[in-house]
């Protein structure tokens, strides 16, 4: 397997290891809400999931930089101009790094917020689009980075206050569904290109 399809193999792995980590760490916390917690909360130090959290959030953030890479070396060799795949890709693993640095640095560590740099995610999905828009069998793809681009920035609007919608009772549920549309879209497009470049049976690998 060529080592562009095993970088988008990590990338396709994202958010099933976010969730996972997730998921798991509130299955073990007891009284712990999905609803009314934030998720870096297992992460407190003393927490029962405190050592699973944190290390699964570094081992997201890791899979998110390998899988910048995968996304940058696949629309590069599609034939995308500069300066989107480079762009995509550097939003793409500041992202990772922030959530190394989550991991790394446990709330209510200052640094837990990685200084802001997983914020430049939010302009990746756009990057990349540009990136493939000189694929027409990625309208599709190219359509869906967008509308979940133009989501994730309508979620990002409430949890940082703006409409007073995000409350001390529902900040999980919030948090989960903006996560969803954080981290989703890296798989899915992910997935997309790793099947584009997977050889027909029969071909050179």
């Amino acid at each position: 397997m060529r080592p562009s399809r095993w970088l988008l193999a990590c990338g396709v792995a994202v958010p099933f290891l976010y969730f996972a980590t997730l998921g798991l760490g509130g299955w073990l916390t007891d009284g712990y809400s999905h609803v009314s917690q934030y998720a870096s909360e297992l992460g407190i130090k003393g927490s029962p999931a405190a050592g699973l959290f944190n290390g699964g959030i570094v081992l997201t953030g890791l899979a998110t930089l390998l899988g910048a890479i995968g996304l940058f070396v696949a629309t590069r060799d599609a034939g995308a101009g500069r300066p989107w795949p480079p762009l995509a890709a550097l939003c793409i693993g500041l992202f990772g790094v922030g959530l190394v640095f989550g991991g790394v640095f446990p709330m209510p560590d200052p640094r837990h917020g990685g200084f802001g740099l997983g914020m430049a995610v939010h302009l990746a999905p756009f990057f990349l689009a540009l990136a493939l828009r000189g694929d027409p069998g990625r309208k599709g793809l190219r359509r869906y980075l967008v509308v979940n681009g133009v989501l994730m920035l309508l979620l990002l609007a409430p949890m940082m206050g703006v409409g007073g919608l995000v409350t001390r009772a529902n900040v999980g549920a919030f948090q989960r569904a903006y996560a969803l549309a954080m981290f989703s879209w890296i798989g899915v497009a992910s997935w997309a290109l790793l099947r584009s470049s997977t050889p027909r049976r029969g071909a050179p690998d």
